[in-house]
């Protein structure tokens, strides 16, 4: 694995790519309606959900820049190396809600009824392979691959532009202020890029807070016009598709080019790899943290193995895909990575005494 610094503007770059991807692949469910005005609402929570659950990253933040400017570091313990495992796990889990995610909306809108187990496994390992590069060169393929995607994004909106009609969108909170409170709560803990900071601290080059709170703003910017233009263009009809975005995309049309969803969809594909490579990266670093005598290698073929195992399972039977879809699971790995841990780190950092060693981060 390279090991080189990376500019906090290319590390959240990579996190806002990652997080576009969740957007692109949003998944409609029974008991969260999409087609209403309140979605263009819902960022508001996340941006204000993202600023409080950060405030014990912010406390690791500023105590490892005191540890950085007095040329000390927090030795390795029994007790970091489970926060390791921990961590291992947590986005262990995430990878498989991801790779599921793309193996139903794979299967039930770009191969309808198609067994998409091998190319799966062979996606996995991809990734797997592609973790091998280190932040620096995901970090810096997401510049590139962010201007990608958000120009055929701005092209694709411009293009619904005449699909939109302002009768789809519904008076604010329809449904009652609780409703819209609850939908946007589950909305916001999709972001389990939130706990991938703590972990990437050492790597990362400047004012790593304001930059955090910039790409913040910035995600909940772009899902508002996103979703603008999915409920304008769609209506209630968004509420009976299982992947309202896509279906919204494939309505858009440019003169003769009217499949603009294939290169929409081969753009967000990128997005996903990107995604899986880096859950790969925190995989592996953090399990190499937490077993010193295991190879590097070792531990990515025993992650791609588990991870295809059960991947394999799921894509076999469509049902066991509820596991992975359930709001506690989302809920549970969101605090855990992007709270919980961090604060656990922060009060154990302030009453471990400071090493003059360079210690390997989490």
């Amino acid at each position: 694995m390279i090991k080189e610094k990376v500019s906090a503007n290319q590390f959240f770059l990579l996190l806002y790519l990652s997080l576009l991807s969740t957007v692109f692949m949003y998944l409609s469910s029974s008991h969260i309606k999409i087609a209403q005005t309140d979605t263009l609402l819902r960022p508001l929570i996340f941006v204000v959900v993202s600023l409080v659950v950060s405030v014990p990253t912010f406390f690791v933040l500023k105590k490892h820049t005191q540890l950085k400017a007095n040329r000390q570091f927090i030795p390795e313990t029994k007790f970091l190396k489970c926060v390791a495992c921990v961590y291992a796990v947590v986005y262990f889990f995430s990878i498989l809600k991801t790779v599921a995610r793309f193996d139903l909306f794979a299967s039930s809108e770009l191969f309808p009824n198609s067994d998409m187990t091998v190319f799966l496994v062979l996606l996995i390992v991809a990734c797997a392979v592609l973790s091998f590069l280190g932040l620096g060169a995901l970090s810096r393929a997401a510049g590139i691959f962010t201007f990608l995607v958000c120009a055929s994004t701005v092209f694709v909106m411009l293009s619904l532009s005449n699909e939109v009609d302002l009768l789809n969108f519904t008076p604010v909170f329809k449904n009652g202020f609780n409703n819209f409170l609850k939908d946007g709560l589950i909305f916001a803990v999709q972001a389990t890029e939130i706990g991938t900071i703590i972990m990437f601290l050492p790597d990362i080059k400047g004012d790593t807070k304001k930059t955090y709170i910039r790409w913040i703003i910035l995600s909940a910017l772009s899902f508002s016009v996103i979703f603008f233009f999915v409920i304008g263009s769609l209506g209630a009809f968004a509420d009976t598709q299982l992947f309202p975005t896509y279906t919204a995309v494939s309505l858009a049309s440019f003169g003769l080019i009217e499949r603009i969803d294939a290169l929409e969809t081969a753009i967000w594909i990128l997005c996903i790899v990107e995604k899986i490579a880096f859950y790969f990266l925190i995989c592996i670093k953090a399990l190499r943290y937490a077993f010193k005598g295991v190879s590097k290698r070792i531990t990515a073929i025993l992650t791609i193995f588990s991870v295809s195992a059960v991947i394999t399972l799921v894509s076999y039977n469509i049902e066991n895909f509820g596991f992975l879809s359930e709001d506690l699971l989302t809920v549970v790995l969101f605090l855990l990575s992007a709270v919980i841990l961090p604060a656990v780190v922060y009060f154990y950092i302030r009453r471990v005494k400071p090493s003059d060693k360079i210690q390997e981060s989490i």
